[in-house]
């Protein structure tokens, strides 16, 4: 079949507009075409607001005088959500639902009430800005994902987004390509001529790609959710064309993965791995609760274990794969963090009711480290997702912040007993602990405010399958059909029930 010329020619007309603003204006062009074509996708659905959201996580990179693309697209979001419900064209904000929304809504009530208590107003907008991106992602997420169906189309925007991310990352170790407001920018001091920390790191030879995100930490953190929603999507496609497609996509990924040299998140991908494997393998069941058990019992001591540790990163770091990374030692990347986490753990028993305002600890927790603190550097923020809470936010917000995660656990046991839903289940479930395994020696990542609503939504998922089961069934019986009658319906109707349920 011959193609037509408007085949051709479209293409190259795109592609020769979008080159020549890269020219004219730098990068910052682009990402403004983008963000226009993002504003007309949001008329076309009343979903896809909320999906431009999502694919913004890890757009961190500064867009006009310090306004990241995802503060850009959030109140734009906002109000496109809004205009849909207003015309009946979309549902409203779920906010009130119980216990999930009033968590949340403690949660970041709490943070503005820290942050006006600690600094008064002039923490707004530039901290402060943060929690309306967190609440949007968190209340979008329970609106926006009532069936199976919909959980399904997100992990396919998680996937196609850390494509992306991938393709970005590779330009970046290839080609020395930066994004504007990259993280290697203030790498180093300035040599003459006032080079900058990224064309230091690049001259030298060493590699560590951060993609859009503000640090390679975030980066990894992003895939440490993209991966497994890849590889969900990849074990139950069963097209082959498409699980073709979607294993290149997991290859690509897992190599920017590779080059983010983000050491913190092997320990989640661990972790999750195993969860995952646990509801798969009775073998895995057995061992992990021998290693349990042997921890448990103090077979193995903390020195042993950090001595084993650190043998191993320094192995892996020695491999010829590693030797272009930009990384500090094991050693002392491990110091830096354990000083740090008793600094905020000192800084939260010094402000313990509502903190010292949300992205503030960086002012205060330096003066706190322990009398043994030696390293000669100090990272920005807290590396303990809960500790950074806890000191910044006070015990209200902490607790608020603990019941989420604690809710989201028990709307994914919910999730399990649920064929439909069960393999969602399973996979937030690997995420979230995952994830928590990461985020005790890393700061808090905008992922979690995506996953933690994800797992909810699971759980009213399932109540609602038990409550449309419950009031279908129950009617057959008052209607005086026979037990045993009515058990064998329930037996025929029970997998129509659930596919009326799901659409």
């Amino acid at each position: 079949m011959k193609l037509g010329a408007t085949t051709y020619t479209v293409p190259t007309l795109v592609g020769a507009t979008l080159g020549a603003s890269v020219l004219a204006l730098s990068t910052k062009a682009l990402a403004l075409v983008i963000a226009g074509s993002a504003c007309v996708g949001m008329m076309a659905s009343a979903a896809f607001p909320y999906f431009i959201l999502v694919a913004t996580i890890p757009v961190q990179v500064d867009l006009l005088g310090g306004v990241t693309v995802t503060k850009l697209i959030t109140p734009l979001a906002i109000g496109m959500v809004t205009i849909n419900a207003l015309i009946r064209r979309g549902p409203w904000p779920v906010l009130l639902r119980w216990p999930a929304g009033y968590l949340a809504g403690t949660f970041f009530l709490t943070s503005l009430l820290s942050l006006v208590l600690a600094e008064g107003l002039r923490g707004f907008p530039g901290e402060a800005a943060k929690i309306p991106v967190y609440g949007t992602l968190f209340f979008l997420t329970l609106t926006f994902n009532r069936t199976a169906d919909d959980l399904r189309r997100l992990l396919w925007v998680i996937t196609i987004t850390g494509v992306g991310e991938a393709l970005i990352t590779a330009a970046q170790v290839h080609y020395g390509f930066v994004m504007p407001g990259d993280w290697r920018r203030n790498v180093g001091l300035p040599g003459e001529g006032g080079v900058d920390g990224a064309f230091m790191s690049i001259s030298e030879g060493k590699v560590r790609a951060e993609g859009t995100t503000a640090h390679p930490i975030f980066l990894a953190s992003f895939f440490l959710m993209a991966m497994p929603c890849t590889t969900f999507l990849l074990l139950h496609e069963k097209h082959p064309w498409v699980k073709a497609s979607l294993g290149a996509m997991l290859g690509l990924m897992g190599y920017a993965w590779f080059y983010t040299f983000a050491r913190s998140s092997v320990v989640g991908f661990a972790l999750l791995i195993v969860v995952a494997l646990w509801f798969q393998s009775k073998l895995v069941r057995k061992l992990s609760v021998i290693a349990l058990v042997l921890a448990l019992a103090g077979g193995l001591s903390y020195q042993v274990v950090s001595e084993w540790f650190q043998a191993g990163i320094h192995t892996v770091e020695s491999q010829s794969l590693f030797g272009k990374a930009d990384l500090n030692e094991s050693s002392g990347s491990l110091a830096f963090r354990r000083e740090s986490i008793v600094g905020g753990w000192n800084l939260f028993w010094a402000h313990p009711w509502f903190g010292v305002g949300f992205g503030e600890a960086i002012n205060h927790y330096v003066k706190y480290l322990p009398s043994w603190a030696d390293h000669y550097y100090h990272p920005a923020v807290i590396h303990n997702m809960f500790l950074e809470v806890a000191s910044e936010l006070g015990v209200f917000a902490l607790s608020a912040f603990i019941g989420m995660w604690a809710w989201a656990f028990v709307c994914l046991k919910r999730g399990l007993s649920i064929p439909a839903l069960r393999s969602y289940a399973v996979l937030l479930t690997s995420l979230l602990i995952g994830q928590i395994a990461f985020l005790m020696i890393t700061p808090m990542v905008r992922e979690i405010w995506l996953t933690l609503p994800m797992a909810m939504a699971i759980g009213h998922m399932a109540r609602s399958n038990a409550s449309q089961e419950g009031e279908f069934f129950s009617a057959r019986v008052d209607e005086g059909q026979p037990q045993q009658i009515w058990r064998d319906e329930r037996a025929k109707r029970l997998p129509a029930a659930r596919a009326e349920m799901r659409t």
